[in-house]
């Protein structure tokens, strides 16, 4: 990463008050947690930032991925009128809003589909109301055998009253009917899970087709991003990645040649993020190869291959029920031809199906991979891809459903996003918790919900719980399996000392999908406090020019401490590793590379000679440093670790 400054020119007309966001002075990258409706407080955090600083790499998992998308478009139509962070400005109060029946637009947003709408609005009328109205609920959602057991009733006191029965007969009946209209009611939820199942594992879609009035989630997300990025009409082609990079922007009319040139610009921003003017990276979870994946996928540096989102496939019908029109369509327009062998596989696989190739790469509409981030279980559902599963041996390829949920699954808060040894410029990282014990929210007070980094020298700020009960003690083990990594990051010197937490309480956030305009007010006014705590610790009072902080620059000295002592233990075990003795049953490595030219792997000519020379470096710098060393007691702790990982 470099430094950067952008200067200020007079971007204001004659007469008209300059924009606070015309011409930050400084450049920073940002990582959001997920959190369903937790997101509200990010557009008041990142409005104050940009009043400072220019987004450079913009990330996030789930809720953080939704509102990273909207912010790299604001970032994108920065100076267009009526766009960019002003655009971005106006969606808490869009969300607070309340619609013509009195619903609180936020809950409008998550429509169900026609099959799932029962059981949808069971669950949100017990989150809302309790369980008296919510067990009200449930037997209007489900009322087959309701209505049965009311039928029952009805009939034993009409035959005990004027045929006879005896009535000790109908009050036994009349024991038995709220069992029925109960039990009965329950086994017809537990039919409608498989609705949900059906419906791609969720209970909304958040596209076209959802059952209410107005947008859904998707549909409003893409009219957002369009208009943030200065794009107006959402029929306009969407907004993707290609353009956050800086290419110039698709007509329609390329002719041949100049789609293939465009091609050849993709290829170095592609790989190398440092190449793109704006980096947009988000989190999503392919659950059915059991892994992460970030968004959009990066290309092989040195396999000049056209991008082909690692071979996915999407089926244009299927995903106008998640995206609109033309979403789907400059998928279409832009993703790569099918080889003649695989659309051969295909026409056998999946006779009369239309299947094309995934644009992962820069193509791919910014808000495609933003929903595939938000795929919370059960209430949001799985985006479905295609893939051939080739098969050793020459076997006939299968064609397999890949599915991709919710981002958090695996990285809910990727804090390790955009990193580089030595920073040039911050990034800042937004995290959600709990307020502690005895703290309670204060509208007029946003300070209380937010928790400042802490010192570079100071002790991590821990997560605590405590578990008392069976259900908490499971969800704890769900959240440690979930979030360990995340975790473990956010409380390493160099990491917590960019991390500012906005503390939430019950009722605030989360699975709150019908907060008043008030609360997501009161939410936004903690996100706006705590990107001022984040300008101030890092470039000084936000009123003046920017200054020299001690957070910065210490957190900046932290990390160089850190490298240097990762280094020196890296390179003395390489050298180590590389100078050990063989065995019977062991090549030493300075004559496998004596060997020259061997399979696989090999290292010739120039390359060969270039690793004989680094080794031997490496061989004579541990030498020189004999008994000294940079990985002293005063390293910060915990101790950092250079490993070898996928990236992630």
């Amino acid at each position: 990463m470099t430094a950067e400054t952008t200067p200020r020119p007079d971007t204001a007309a004659a007469g008209e008050p300059e924009s606070p966001w015309a011409a930050p002075e400084l450049a920073c990258d940002i990582v959001m947690k997920g959190g369903i409706t937790s997101g509200v407080v990010y557009p008041g955090a990142v409005v104050e930032l940009a009043k400072r600083y220019r987004f450079r790499s913009i990330g996030g998992a789930s809720a953080g991925a939704i509102a990273a998308a909207a912010v790299a478009a604001a970032e994108y139509g920065r100076d267009a009128p009526g766009a960019g962070f002003g655009r971005l400005a106006a969606v808490p109060g869009e969300l607070g809003g309340i619609d013509e029946q009195g619903r609180p637009f936020l809950l409008r947003l998550f429509q169900p589909e026609r099959a799932t709408r029962p059981l949808f609005e069971t669950a949100m009328t017990f989150m809302r109301f309790g369980k008296g109205r919510g067990a009200l609920k449930l037997l209007t959602s489900f009322p087959r055998f309701p209505l049965v057991a009311l039928a029952l009733a009805l009939l034993a006191i009409a035959l005990a009253a004027f045929a006879g029965v005896d009535w000790a007969i109908a009050i036994a009946v009349l024991a038995v009917t709220p069992w029925i209209a109960v039990v009965g009611a329950l086994r017809d939820v537990a039919q409608a899970l498989g609705d949900v199942a059906e419906n791609d594992f969720g209970l909304c879609r958040l596209g076209p087709d959802g059952v209410g009035d107005g947008d859904a989630l998707t549909v409003w997300l893409h009219r957002v991003i369009q208009e943030a990025a200065g794009r107006g009409d959402p029929l306009d082609r969407p907004l993707t990645f290609a353009d956050l990079w800086g290419l110039p922007p698709l007509t329609g009319n390329e002719t041949a040649d100049e789609l293939a040139e465009r091609d050849k610009l993709l290829r170095l921003p592609g790989w190398n993020p440092r190449e793109r003017k704006l980096d947009l990276q988000v989190m999503t979870t392919n659950l059915t190869n059991g892994r992460p994946l970030r968004l959009p996928i990066a290309r092989d540096r040195y396999r000049d291959t056209a991008e082909d989102g690692g071979g996915l496939l999407f089926e244009p019908a299927e995903w106008l029920r998640f995206f609109p029109q033309a979403v789907v369509g400059q998928m279409i327009a832009r993703g790569r031809p099918l080889e003649a062998d695989t659309a051969q596989h295909l026409a056998t696989l999946a006779p009369g199906r239309d299947l094309r190739y995934f644009p992962g790469g820069g193509e791919l509409p910014v808000v495609v991979a933003a929903r595939m981030s938000l795929s919370f279980p059960l209430l949001i559902s799985a985006v479905p891809l295609r893939q051939l599963e080739y098969r050793a041996g020459g076997a006939q390829p299968r064609l397999r459903r890949v599915i991709f949920s919710d981002g958090g699954i695996s990285s809910n808060f990727p804090v390790h996003f955009f990193d580089a040894p030595l920073p040039t410029r911050p990034t800042f990282a937004l995290n959600l918790g709990s307020f502690p014990e005895g703290v309670q929210p204060d509208p007029a007070n946003p300070a209380l919900g937010v928790q400042d980094p802490p010192p570079v020298n100071d002790t991590a700020h821990e997560s605590w719980r405590d578990i008392e009960s069976m259900f908490k003690f499971f969800t704890s083990i769900k959240d440690a399996m979930q979030n360990w990594r995340d975790n473990a990051q956010a409380r390493m010197p160099g990491f917590r000392d960019r991390v500012i937490k906005v503390m939430l309480d019950e009722g605030e956030g989360g699975l709150n999908l019908a907060m008043k305009e008030e609360k997501i007010a009161e939410l936004s006014a903690r996100g706006a406090y705590a990107g001022q705590r984040l300008t101030t610790l890092f470039s000084g009072d936000p009123a003046q020019p920017p200054q020299r902080t001690k957070q910065w620059n210490d957190h900046r000295f932290a990390r160089l401490r850190i490298t240097l002592a990762v280094l020196d233990r890296f390179h003395r075990a390489t050298h180590d590793g590389y100078t050990a003795p063989g065995d019977p049953a062991t090549l030493p490595f300075d004559q496998r590379l004596g060997a020259g030219d061997v399979a696989p792997y090999a290292l010739t000519g120039g390359r060969l000679a270039l690793a004989m020379e680094t080794i031997a470096a490496y061989g004579a710098l541990v030498a020189e440093w004999g008994d000294k060393t940079l990985d002293d007691a005063d390293v910060p702790h915990p101790r950092a670790v250079l490993r070898t990982t996928p990236p992630v």
